[in-house]
């Protein structure tokens, strides 16, 4: 099902990896694996209804064959940029979006963690010893889909292989993973089950987190389900910009309402944010905000366009591009882009700072401070109902 290219990496002393290859999945288990759960995954390789729960059950957390380590992507749908990731013990996945790359680790959360992310372009499976490079710089072909390698890392990407050479006596450095047919019915919203600031989350785990790990897996309702975390995307210039900031007042609190008002007209059932006493600014796409924000190199895959908000940060507290903003359904999603300072995050449930690269949904009345007094708060959509 999955279209892209596949590739591998072996790097001497670092952790090794069985490494199976699905048409909706790859799966690396900490070498060596047991042949049982080998036997399995490579018997759900060309199962195109296999569900991420299965594949983890596959998987034996206690007796003999106890397996500590484990990393699972799955794609859930006919596309390839939404992808579900578990992982447990010292297994990480870093994954790649027009924002940047990330890494999502299992934070010492047993029995696994799960998650759910948008926007993703490359990701690559491998141990937590390995450093978070750039993806796609090598790697060796894995020769076909539904494929077994022992590896240090197992990388994939969307973007397609390169052509191969008619005299080629060998397998080029990528490998294509043919689309299958599959219901379009089955594509989930990342952002239902994304960590909410601003709501009750589960004892165990933050304040803005919904977690329930360890428990029998089920699709419907999905207890396993643990927050998507969408990844930085581009945003839109603002071609008032120059205007409304040439006939604001001098001073940070009149750049702030100069910035957030750049854009007075929306759909009325947007949800929107303010910068300090500003006006409600809509978030109609990803909004980038910042001291002197830039929109990412990498394209958005959905075409989105940047929309980029300036702040005035007189101590320079305030990253060039400090924080993202943009809508996964009816909800905003926030996240720092690696911001030098952090983000402080204040909701109903608490105060807490965010990690660098975190993404969290961020229900209406959150307020982002990114330093140097500038406040963020997330409002409602005018024709929402009230959380």
């Amino acid at each position: 099902m999955v279209a892209g290219t596949v590739t591998s990496s072996a790097v001497p002393g670092a952790s090794a990896w069985d490494v199976v290859v699905g048409d909706r999945f790859i799966v690396a288990v900490a070498a060596p694996s047991p042949d049982i759960t080998t036997s399995a995954l490579a018997a759900a390789a060309a199962d195109d209804t296999v569900t991420v729960e299965a594949l983890v059950g596959m998987i034996p957390l206690g007796g003999a064959d106890a397996v500590e380590s484990f990393a699972i992507v799955w794609w859930p749908g006919p596309g390839t940029d939404e992808v579900t990731a578990v992982v447990r013990g010292d297994a990480v996945v870093d994954l790649t979006s027009p924002g940047g790359t990330r890494r999502f680790d299992a934070r010492g959360i047993r029995p696994w963690h799960l998650a759910d992310f948008g926007s993703v372009i490359a990701l690559r499976a491998t141990g937590a010893d390995a450093p978070l490079d750039r993806l796609g710089e090598s790697g060796d072909p894995v020769g076909h889909a539904r494929a077994g390698v022992r590896a240090s890392a197992v990388e994939w990407s969307a973007a397609p292989p390169r052509p191969r050479r008619p005299d080629a006596a060998v397998t080029d450095a990528d490998t294509v993973l043919l689309p299958r047919p599959h219901d379009p019915d089955t594509v989930r919203s990342a952002a239902e089950d994304v960590p909410v600031a601003g709501e009750p989350a589960d004892g165990n785990a933050d304040a803005d987190t919904v977690r329930r790990p360890g428990r029998p897996p089920t699709r419907t309702p999905n207890p396993l389900r643990e927050p998507s975390d969408p990844v930085a995307a581009p945003a839109e210039p603002m071609a008032e910009r120059a205007a409304a900031a040439s006939a604001a007042p001098s001073g940070a609190a009149a750049e702030h309402a100069a910035a957030a008002s750049a854009r007075p007209t929306a759909a009325p059932d947007v949800p929107a944010f303010r910068i300090g006493g500003g006006e409600p600014h809509p978030v109609t796409g990803p909004v980038l905000i910042g001291r002197r924000p830039f929109a990412p190199r990498v394209p958005d895959p959905h075409g989105l366009a940047p929309e980029l908000v300036t702040v005035a940060s007189p101590r320079a507290v305030v990253s060039g591009t400090h924080l993202e903003l943009r809508v996964e359904g009816t909800r905003v999603v926030a996240t720092d882009l690696r911001s030098t300072n952090g983000t402080i995050v204040r909701s109903a449930t608490g105060t807490r700072r965010m990690r660098a690269g975190e993404s969290i949904v961020v229900a209406p009345g959150t307020r982002l401070d990114l330093g140097d007094d500038t406040i963020i708060e997330i409002l409602p959509a005018p024709s929402a109902p009230p959380e």
